[in-house]
């Protein structure tokens, strides 16, 4: 079998970034009968860090397609036009579309598309910037899903929400579920304390931890007020709080303004630490070290971070989302991401109970043992033979 993939996202470092590196990177290492053919940017093939044996097809574009992709779906016909060329050049029996978000259309080869959630369709004032590119990401999520073969996403909860709102069976999607990348493990140590400096801390800090995208419907304007609330209630106790995130080169729609005058607002200068986006072995110690990791999101697909953040051994504490309760329920502690009081509350018992945080960082850890990438491929592998039958 030869099978094409679209790996303009590979570099990404948004969640569905990392889902194409690591399911798809294990889909290809477990699959050596299968041909797979890399189509990708002259940026993402230049970045290098692709599996070993893929074929590559470097497309020259005007602007790189996950980045033009992101700023909502704003990428010039011409560059579509170049990719649909490019793979329509190729025998194949299947091609695969790791994320939605840079799709574009292929003739007469049978596709698997992955649609991780359905936040720009719930949420879309938080996450698309103008009417325009709201419609324009609306449509191309309608087109994907109407020619492809196979759909998979990566939650129960995100298909449940799939169904519903392109009228499917939930049975006709696939679900390919995200786990950890093997990057995020406890560190201890001279690690530790590496990582931990790269971030500007020091393991004697404690701290709260937030990391990920600074989008609006991650709700961290609202983390922002509801520590402002715990700082007056255990000042001069409180753990700092750290916000890992690019707050400067954010190619999606950025709530970075909004942060730093809350920020300011409430006087947290020295009580809020900003080191930007940070590397995967830096974000493994922050996880490590965290007095705990809070994830106060409106909306997620799958919620890799809080996977990730268990995965290094932290206490997590989670907006009561589906995805996050699938994950995670009966081991973090959940709160209200609407209801600044609630997340006050829940930083306080975790500040100030060293025994619950230790129970809840057991308990999430071992929750998120079985995840692995292993079966992400396994699935992948038979959608895309689904799909080729199909040709």
């Amino acid at each position: 079998m030869r099978v094409g993939v679209d790996a303009t996202s590979w570099t990404n470092r948004r969640g569905f970034g990392r889902f194409a590196r690591n399911a798809v990177g294990r889909l290809v290492a477990s699959d050596p009968a299968t041909r797979y053919v890399f189509y990708l940017d002259e940026l993402t093939a230049a970045a290098g860090g692709l599996p070993d044996g893929v074929e590559q097809r470097v497309v020259a574009l005007d602007r790189p397609p996950s980045e033009a992709a992101a700023a909502g779906s704003a990428r010039s016909i011409r560059d579509v036009a170049r990719l649909t060329r490019a793979v329509g050049r190729d025998p194949l029996d299947a091609f695969l579309f790791p994320s939605v978000y840079t799709y574009f259309p292929v003739r007469r080869t049978p596709t698997v598309v992955g649609l991780h959630d359905t936040i720009v369709e719930d949420l879309p004032a938080l996450t698309v910037p103008t009417r325009r590119e709201r419609a324009a990401a609306g449509l191309k999520h309608r087109v994907a899903v109407r020619r492809a073969a196979r759909l998979f996403t990566v939650s129960e909860a995100s298909r449940e929400a799939i169904a519903v709102r392109f009228g499917l069976r939930a049975s006709s999607i696939g679900l390919v579920p995200e786990a950890p990348d093997p990057v995020f493990a406890p560190r201890g140590g001279d690690r530790l304390v590496a990582g931990l400096r790269e971030a500007g801390l020091s393991p004697e800090q404690p701290f709260f931890l937030f990391a990920g995208g600074i989008s609006p419907h991650k709700n961290v304007e609202r983390l922002v007020e509801a520590y402002a609330a715990l700082r007056e209630r255990l000042a001069p106790d409180t753990p700092l709080l750290v916000l890992a995130g690019d707050l400067e080169r954010e190619a999606y729609l950025s709530s970075a303004a909004a942060v730093l005058e809350r920020v300011g607002r409430h006087g947290l200068a020295d009580s809020v630490r900003l080191p930007g986006f940070v590397s995967d072995e830096s974000l493994a110690c922050l996880y490590s070290a965290a007095t705990a990791v809070v994830i106060p999101s409106l909306a997620e697909g799958f919620g890799l971070p809080a996977v990730e953040a268990a995965a290094c051994g932290a206490a997590v504490a989670l907006s009561d989302l589906p995805p996050h309760r699938e994950t995670l329920g009966g081991a973090a502690l959940f709160f209200d991401p609407t209801d600044a009081a609630a997340i006050t509350d829940t930083l306080a018992r975790l500040a100030q109970d060293a025994a619950l945080r230790a129970d809840v960082a057991r308990r999430c850890r071992e929750a998120v043992a079985p995840l692995t990438w292993d079966r992400s491929a396994a699935e992948l592998r038979r959608l895309l033979s689904e799909a080729a039958r199909l040709a």
